[in-house]
């Protein structure tokens, strides 16, 4: 499934929002404040859904128990088996 570009249009659709609404009602220290954090969280998403759409965040399986792990864990949670 291929997010990135509607993660993206949704990001850029906000963050062209919040300019309109602050230059229409002004920006002071915390409107910017608030806009930073804003964009952050938004360009954290783009990386999060360009991952998904890699399959760099799905679990893997252990070839012992078949219990699923992560792609980065050095062990087996379940069985404690080196992977």
């Amino acid at each position: 499934m291929k997010m990135t570009p509607g993660v993206v249009a949704i990001v850029a659709l906000g963050v062209v929002a919040m300019i309109l609404l602050g230059l229409g009602l002004g920006f002071d220290v915390a409107a910017l404040i608030i806009f930073a954090l804003a964009v952050g969280a938004g360009l954290l998403a783009i990386a999060a859904a360009r991952m998904a759409s890699r399959g760099s965040v799905s679990p893997g399986e252990c070839p012992r128990c078949g219990g699923l792990v992560s792609p980065h864990s050095p062990h087996c949670k379940h069985c404690l088996a080196p992977l």
